[in-house]
């Protein structure tokens, strides 16, 4: 969906962030959020973390905010001694209410079977950090899991749904399991399941990609779901693929993943040029991009700049375009938060895609993930 003077806005937008980008070094630009704004984000995602998926993207977060040794995206994420106290006491309420017999990391409300897979990392990072055995056991677990019990489409695509469901991939699916089975790998020298990550990313990739847009479906397969082009699902999914080669790049075996690592580039790089030519007025992205009765999504748009600047601190290629207008996003993005209330506005509602509200606890999550990536960017 293009406005008619697109042209225009890009313009605009690339003035912007550019002069975002050139004052960053030596100044405080437009739009950063205060440390007291960034409590009150911290606190409403605290408050609003029930969902598996929304307090996985959290321990991500505070993993890039506040311990970035610790992020994939630090070449020393797997030497590091660091004890990330703030997403062990995550990891810990989370086992304290798990059952004995379940399979995954966490129950779910609704069945999903990627869900759990988010709080994966921090989960690692729990186990290593706390000494706790009984941690190291559910980590396989959910691996068993995922990898033997959930069923596949015939090519090897691992189902998003449980196995009382048909197979259904979801471009959500991207940034909680594939960074999973990545970081696994990584911190247990097991190559076969890092590759596993890369295999998922590809598989997906076939199924979901517009090959006309590049752009990717929310949700494909099962009995029902969403063919649209999900503002936020291209948004996990080029997140999760940037976390991934993060991951194979700051392992040991980034050499031998040099190919790889080169496709997550390609394959994500598809995704936010696609995306950001549709930029919109007030430099945000539309909640859907094939629909022309939509809304401009703030979450969606903190996520995809999130992503454009991860890219270009892992030294990966891509357009001054693409980074000018991530810029210019999250000057948009930050204009976006309600500083006496700490939430940010005009988002989607996460389960009713069409619906825009100003309460989105993954929201949240997605303003701190810009923020992080922010700071790494401007302290290259």
């Amino acid at each position: 969906m293009l406005a008619p003077s697109h042209s225009l806005l890009l313009s605009l937008a690339l003035a912007a962030g550019a002069a975002s980008v050139a004052a960053a070094p030596t100044s405080s630009p437009r739009g950063t959020l205060s440390d007291a704004t960034l409590a009150l984000i911290k606190s409403n995602l605290a408050s609003n973390d029930g969902d598996t998926w929304v307090s996985g993207t959290e321990t991500q977060a505070l993993l890039e905010l506040d311990y970035p040794e610790l992020s994939v995206f630090s070449p020393s994420f797997l030497k590091s001694t660091l004890v990330p106290s703030a997403t062990n006491a995550i990891i810990d309420k989370w086992y304290a209410k798990r059952p004995s017999d379940a399979q995954q990391m966490a129950i779910v409300s609704g069945g999903a079977a990627g869900d759990p897979a988010s709080l994966g990392v921090a989960w690692i990072l729990a186990a290593k950090t706390e000494s706790k055995s009984a941690y190291d056991q559910v980590i396989k677990e959910e691996l068993n899991y995922l990898l033997n019990t959930v069923a596949r489409t015939s090519d090897g695509a691992i189902s998003m749904r449980p196995t009382d469901e048909p197979v259904q991939l979801w471009a959500d699916y991207m940034y909680m399991v594939p960074p999973f089975l990545a970081a696994y790998g990584a911190f247990n020298s097991d190559t076969s399941v890092l590759s596993q990550a890369y295999t998922q990313c590809k598989l997906y990739r076939n199924y979901l990609q517009d090959p006309s847009t590049k752009l990717w479906k929310h949700i494909v397969m099962g009995d029902w779901g969403d063919v649209g082009l999900w503002g936020t699902g291209n948004a996990w999914a080029a997140a999760g693929m940037t976390r991934v080669a993060a991951t194979m790049l700051n392992s040991p075996y980034a050499s031998s993943y040099a190919s790889e690592i080169e496709d997550l580039r390609a394959w994500t790089n598809e995704i936010l040029v696609a995306a950001f030519s549709r930029l919109q007025s007030g430099n945000l992205l539309p909640n859907y991009y094939d629909k022309s009765s939509t809304f401009l999504d703030s979450s969606s748009s903190a996520l995809l700049a999130a992503t454009s600047l991860r890219l270009a601190t892992l030294g990966l290629k891509q357009t001054s375009t693409n980074l000018a207008i991530a810029s210019a996003i999250r000057l948009a993005v930050n204009d976006k938060v309600d500083t006496s209330s700490g939430w940010l506005q005009d988002v989607v509602d996460p389960l009713s895609w069409e619906d825009e509200v100003n309460k989105s606890p993954e929201g949240q999550a997605f303003v701190l993930l810009l923020h992080a990536a922010w700071a790494d960017y401007i302290a290259l």
